[in-house]
């Protein structure tokens, strides 16, 4: 039976956060990363924007060199999946029948995206996208003039669009509800951007989804619900993830909409920690239990669990934002836009530079920015932190030429 300090499950960002931490404060301490992936842990968003688009090596994906895991005494075990969790034991059993144990275990096992479930969607030349092998797989087949029906408007899709779209791909995005974005987005913005795709040459059929995939031993069309035939080389499908929580439940966490945390990142038992898509966390901003699947939660709930295996006490206190870039629009969002009553425009659409603020009693719950002055980001969160009651001040927000720093 292998033994180590520090068990690390999982190859994204979340692990790879934790693993720097550790390393700072134990660097005496032994880590093993295991990752059913076959390479080590490497950056995700440009899988469907840069990388994809040919403008990003391979080899500038990775975080950490092969040479700082042999300079650290770090393990990586890859290509090997965490089967199952004993916590009374404190043991994982891999795929390939090893046993590891451990003193304490991070899960960050993240996710894997949802499977289309239509006749032909085994068809060679449908794609999803989250690991590189997947992006690999799709800059192989899309190539100038081919042909791609894209099943999901959100963040994933729209990026994958834009980046197609770039290398000379026809693009044909298929959503199910009435407009792109139609979980966090108002009608407002979310037709501004879709508008601004189709004049980049992306077609969109809304209020519609996908009934059947055809094709002798490769996708040649897709037939939607609503009868339309779309002749197609491949299809790439972003409908949402699935967490990956059958390690968790194995070993008898806790699990409510994801391994439920407390501040720290501890799990139901005392020495195994999880951070990323997988955790339910308490929000500090909006006092509720939360799952989020974004880049910059990964990120620092990796770090904060990170320092609290190697002892260094941290609570999360991160207000959680995204970001995505398509075609020319850079996109920042910071909040939790389900809790609102209200929209706030600042600045016109036309312009191609405004911000939608989320506003619920008053107080801003969340922003929506497309190409503004990142200056104004920081005063938006500490406003979103501090509950400030805004309804006195709801016209001068709308007007650009009024400093928000005024309001704090």
């Amino acid at each position: 039976m292998d033994s180590t300090k520090y068990l690390l499950v999982g190859g994204g960002l979340a692990a790879n956060e934790a693993l720097k931490q550790i390393k700072k404060l134990d660097p005496a301490g032994s880590v093993t990363l295991v990752s059913d992936e076959p390479v080590l842990p490497y950056d995700r968003p440009p899988l469907s924007k840069d990388f994809l688009r040919g403008d990003k090596p391979r080899e500038k994906l990775f975080y950490l060199a092969e040479s700082f895991y042999r300079e650290n005494g770090v393990t990586a075990l890859l290509g090997k999946k965490a089967q199952s969790l004993d916590a009374s034991r404190a043991t994982v059993t891999l795929s390939d029948d090893t046993v590891i144990r451990y003193e304490k275990l991070l899960i960050a096992t993240g996710g894997r995206p949802i499977p289309l479930n239509v006749p032909g969607a085994n068809t060679k030349g449908l794609h999803y996208l989250r690991s590189l092998a997947d992006a690999e797989a799709i800059a192989a087949d899309a190539k100038p003039g081919k042909r791609a029906v894209l099943v999901g408007a959100g963040f994933i899709g729209m990026e994958l669009a834009a980046s197609l779209t770039k290398v000379g791909a026809l693009v044909t995005v298929v959503e199910m509800l009435p407009h792109i974005w139609p979980r966090f987005a108002g009608e407002g913005m979310a037709q501004y951007v879709q508008r601004y795709c189709q004049e980049k040459g992306v077609a969109f059929i809304t209020s519609d989804s996908l009934a059947e995939i055809e094709g002798q031993g490769h996708v040649a069309s897709v037939k939607t619900k609503a009868g339309k035939e779309l002749p197609c080389d491949l299809v790439c499908v972003g409908i949402g993830l699935i967490p990956n929580l059958e390690l968790a439940r194995s070993g008898g966490l806790k699990v409510e909409n994801g391994v439920v945390v407390d501040q720290f990142m501890h799990t139901s038992h005392p020495n195994i920690f999880a951070a990323g898509d997988i955790v339910s966390f308490p929000d500090p901003v909006f006092g509720k239990q939360r799952r989020v699947e974004h880049w910059g939660h990964a990120e620092y709930s990796g770090q904060v669990a990170g320092m609290n295996m190697a002892g260094k006490e941290m609570k999360y206190d991160l207000l959680s934002y995204v970001w995505s870039d398509i075609f020319d629009l850079h996109l920042e969002f910071a909040g939790d836009e389900s809790e609102h009553d209200q929209t706030l425009l600042r600045g016109e659409m036309a312009s191609g530079k405004f911000t939608v603020l989320y506003l619920k009693g008053g107080v801003l719950t969340a922003y929506f920015s497309i190409n503004t002055d990142a200056k104004e980001f920081p005063v938006y969160q500490r406003l979103i932190r501090r509950k400030k009651d805004l309804s006195g001040s709801l016209d001068k927000l709308k007007d650009t030429a009024f400093n928000v720093r005024g309001l704090l």
